[in-house]
């Protein structure tokens, strides 16, 4: 199966890897269709962007197979890990949350943060916004600056363990609130009746860098304050307190939803900033840095890859091949080696006391 849009205008070519095809008929099919039957990083990244850039002056085309020679942008999920050496094509991996990939020359990353990150200068990443959630449902009107319904929308994996506690529980209670964590996927993009959304992956002061800013993004879209961890991802595109509420502990989340309840005018503030906020991020506004990042980076970066030595090409392979090796290594080690950093600080806070 080959899909085409095709201007006589436009002399390159980006072609879409879905290897498999029985995903096919997502390319066919209405995005926000496509995503409530199946949410993952090929849906998000391949079809939601050739949905986005098929109506663009892009000439796009669905491959299942690599071809020969041309631009090529796949997720990181369908490439797996197997690293052929592609010759004359210019692969774009749209890296997700997973690890780099050696075949790609460019990838394209989900928070600044990656893309800032010196170590990563041989990947070649640069930093796009994920596709918005579709189909989202924002807050009623008619709530106003009511506080009752504390929320957070995601995976359990995703949400740290004191918000399972009976502190959390009976605080909240004890505020006139009720918590309401949704980890249906199904209603993920309904914030009718939420009032607060608090997000914490972990109060391990981790800036996760391979994570997006989506539910900071979903909150000012569906005008419901975000009470946060500081993730780099919201840091990132923070510009003022009123963007959300940045906690560290389950007594500052339980400051935060007191505080909001208590003041009206500063949860209306934070409501109206948000969607003040969220012009900035729209699916126009992404698709039009898509097309900047094609014209001004993939396109150069292209003529320079099909005009360069075989030789250059394989060596350039061979380096990246080599950076993912070594850095599985070191995770390896690190995961290794942390047991034991844990017992060695704490041998040494003990020596430390000892001596006071």
């Amino acid at each position: 199966m080959v899909m085409t849009t095709q201007l006589a205008s436009e002399p390159y070519k980006v072609f879409f890897y879905a290897p498999d095809r029985s995903t096919h008929h997502f390319f066919e099919q209405d995005y926000a269709t496509v995503i409530r039957e199946c949410s993952n990083n090929f849906t998000t990244w391949v079809v939601g962007t050739y949905a986005r850039l098929q109506k663009t002056q892009i000439n796009c085309e669905v491959v299942s197979v690599m071809p020969k020679q041309g631009i090529v942008i796949a997720d990181r999920d369908s490439l797996a890990n197997h690293y052929p050496y592609l010759g004359k094509v210019l692969l774009i991996c749209a890296k997700g949350d997973r690890e780099f990939h050696p075949s790609a020359q460019l990838h394209v990353v989900q928070n600044p943060t990656d893309a800032q990150d010196h170590r990563n200068t041989l990947w070649k990443p640069y930093y796009l916004p994920i596709w918005l959630q579709p189909g989202l449902m924002p807050r009623l009107p008619a709530r106003c600056s009511l506080v009752e319904n504390v929320a957070f929308i995601g995976t359990r994996s995703n949400l740290d363990k004191a918000f399972y506690t009976e502190q959390w529980t009976r605080s909240l209670s004890a505020l006139d609130c009720q918590w309401l964590p949704i980890f249906n996927p199904e209603s993920w993009s309904d914030y009718r009746h939420i009032d607060l959304i608090v997000a914490v992956r972990s109060f391990d002061q981790q800036p996760y860098p391979h994570k997006p800013a989506s539910k900071l993004i979903n909150c000012w879209r569906a005008r419901v304050p975000a009470i946060l961890a500081p993730e780099s991802a919201f840091r990132a595109i923070q510009k003022s307190d009123l963007d959300f509420v940045t906690i560290n502990s389950i007594e500052e989340a339980i400051d935060a939803v007191r505080t909001l309840k208590n003041n009206p005018d500063l949860y209306r503030a934070m409501v109206e900033n948000g969607l003040v906020r969220a012009q900035e991020v729209t699916d126009e506004n992404i698709t039009q840095r898509w097309i900047t990042f094609f014209q001004d980076c993939v396109f150069p970066e292209y003529d320079q890859w099909i005009s360069a030595s075989d030789v250059y090409r394989r060596l350039s392979f061979g380096r990246r091949y080599l950076q993912l090796k070594a850095n599985r290594a070191i995770r390896k080690i690190d995961s290794l080696a942390k047991p034991y950093q844990a017992v060695l600080g704490a041998l040494k806070a003990g020596s430390d006391r000892n001596r006071t």
